[in-house]
């Protein structure tokens, strides 16, 4: 039942206010070299070229049937999401944060998240300032510093996910 979890949210709301942000992290597993090896396929995650990588049926009938190590790939991947955006404080200061993972009809899972950033604004301040020039320049300075969408900025760089 997912009572207990809306009085959680409830409570947040309660004592923080709206949350800053909602995120879904819905990660494309059968695409993942990495849940391809925690299912036991023989990959160099160092090395990982095209070429051996199987089908995308091939990729999504090994996913199915390894339900464990697909868990496992997530869970990794949330906890290093998690430890970099929230914890390392990419975001900025947090003051709180409350996730729920749901799966798919296929069955892979996703994270839905609310974050409080440590800022005092409500809502109405922030209608009020973005009509100002110099919040908006800010604001957009701050979006385009933790907000990035171009993966070869981590191309030579190692991460433990483990």
């Amino acid at each position: 039942s997912r009572s207990p979890l809306r009085t959680k949210i409830h409570s947040l709301r309660f004592n923080l206010g709206l949350p800053s942000l909602f995120v879904t992290i819905n990660p494309a597993d059968i695409h993942s070299p990495v849940a391809l090896y925690f299912a036991g396929v023989d990959l160099d995650l160092d090395r990982v070229l095209p070429e051996v990588l199987r089908t995308s049926y091939e990729r999504a009938q090994i996913i199915a049937t390894h339900p464990v190590a697909t868990a496992k790939f997530f869970n990794c991947l949330i906890k290093s999401i998690l430890k970099c955006l929230v914890l390392g404080g990419v975001l900025g200061p947090i003051k709180a944060y409350f996730g729920t993972v749901e799966s798919q009809g296929r069955g892979s899972l996703h994270l839905h998240l609310l974050i409080w950033l440590k800022h005092e604004y409500t809502p109405a301040q922030l209608k009020e300032n973005i009509q100002n020039q110099d919040f908006r320049d800010n604001l957009l300075k701050y979006l385009e510093d933790v907000v990035k969408e171009d993966l070869n900025l981590f191309r030579g760089k190692t991460f433990n996910i483990v």
